[in-house]
């Protein structure tokens, strides 16, 4: 099977396709196309991006990017999706609206990591510099870079006694692994709609706060130069205020609980499934 996801750049959000799956799914995932099926997972995928060809197996995707073709639709099967606005959108049964896959990771890790770390930060993929690192060590924040490997991330977050992010599946995972997390945007270009499918899911209310847009390279006018040096002072000086008296959040232990659970339904209905189309019951959970 075909373990469809984003892959032209690197990023924690859809290289936890390749580190949860395998752990969950029997059938041997695939990372190249050629399969006749198709395992469309964590990430806002559900657009015209997807495989031409084969049944898709929607598995708490979501929407956000573009529009889903009449004819995707045709050739697939949805066992859940992200959230309520993913469900709506799609005119999908709203008992589908379970959850961001991601929160599996309260299943997989270990969720009494010694906590060595105050604050982090993670911002999102298409939106860090080297100089936003410096000014999270200026203001005592550990910074988490976003296209660092997998354990790494999942191991700084769990680390962590809180998370300030502009990274959705830093959330996740922080709520995941019972890590505080305040929701921060950095840039107007942030799709927020995706951010509110997810915690909607979770029924928690999401509350933003704003840093100023850090680029990598400041504008080499005398005006460009002076603005980038009052962003940075201010970026530098609002993050360390939130690490210290911000409003973290979490959601609800039993909601977590619950949604991981039917995650966990759909994928033993799925696995089962597979076993009784194949005949073979070699294939066992990764642990």
């Amino acid at each position: 099977m075909y373990l469809y996801s984003y892959r032209k750049h690197p990023n924690f959000g859809d290289a936890l396709n390749d580190y949860l799956w395998p752990r969950f799914i029997d059938t041997p995932l695939e990372t190249e196309p050629g399969s006749d099926e198709v395992f469309v997972g964590i990430g806002t995928l559900l657009n015209e991006r997807l495989p031409t060809s084969g049944t898709l197996h929607i598995f708490g995707s979501g929407l956000g990017y573009g529009t889903v073709p009449a004819e995707a639709i045709a050739r697939w099967t949805v066992h859940f999706v992200r959230g309520p606005l993913t469900a709506a959108s799609l005119n999908l049964d709203p008992k589908l609206a379970i959850s961001d896959p991601g929160i599996l990771l309260h299943r997989t890790e270990d969720l009494n990591r010694k906590k060595d770390i105050d604050c982090a930060f993670m911002p999102h993929h298409a939106l860090f510099s080297k100089r936003m690192s410096q000014l999270c060590e200026q203001a005592g924040v550990h910074f988490i870079h976003p296209e660092a490997p997998c354990d790494s991330v999942i191991d700084q977050i769990g680390r962590s006694r809180k998370l300030i992010c502009s990274a959705m599946h830093g959330a996740i995972t922080a709520d995941a692994l019972r890590v505080p997390w305040l929701p921060v945007i950095t840039n107007r270009q942030m799709l927020l709609s995706k951010w509110y499918d997810w915690s909607a899911s979770i029924q928690t209310d999401i509350r933003f706060h704003k840093l100023p847009t850090i680029w990598s390279h400041a504008h080499r006018s005398p005006h460009g130069w002076l603005l980038a040096r009052i962003k940075a002072y201010t970026f530098s000086r609002k993050l360390q205020q939130l690490s210290q008296k911000g409003s973290f959040q979490l959601s609800s232990e039993g909601i977590l609980q619950d949604r991981v659970r039917r995650i966990e339904k759909k994928i033993d209905e799925f696995n089962s499934r597979s076993h009784s189309e194949t005949g073979n019951h070699h294939y066992g959970t990764v642990s």
